[in-house]
């Protein structure tokens, strides 16, 4: 995103995290996106997508609805590890949502159907 010149705010609960971004050029604030006061800081009322990496999916769901009222048109995209939390966070406003679990298991089911490294498939 960085190389294409898209503006970006990384909210970040690491301090050395947090350092490393800003070294790098990118606007990077300490904190948890849960919080109302963080989340100020990233100016979602201008944003046109939202990223949320967060572990917790009903925190996240929390964070997508507080961001859905603030910018009804931002575009927002959420990860989950659970079928109830996808419902969760769908729910509450995102646009897509990512479950890990499920994101593993398809490429695992495509790597099956890849023939091993030398191998010729006939047929």
């Amino acid at each position: 995103m960085l190389a294409s010149d898209i503006p970006l705010v990384v909210i970040e609960t690491s301090r050395t995290r947090v350092d490393e971004l800003r070294e790098r050029g990118v606007h990077a604030v300490l904190g948890n996106a849960a919080n109302e006061e963080i989340m100020q800081l990233a100016h979602l009322e201008c944003a046109k997508w939202l990223i949320l990496t967060i572990p917790n999916g009903y925190e996240a769901g929390e964070i997508v609805a507080s961001a859905r009222a603030k910018n009804p048109d931002i575009e927002i995209i959420a990860r989950a590890h659970y079928d109830d939390e996808v419902a969760y966070i769908t729910e509450r406003g995102a646009n897509q949502v990512v479950m890990g679990e499920r994101e593993i298991a398809r490429t695992m089911l495509e790597l099956l159907e890849t023939p091993p490294a030398g191998e010729v498939v006939t047929g």
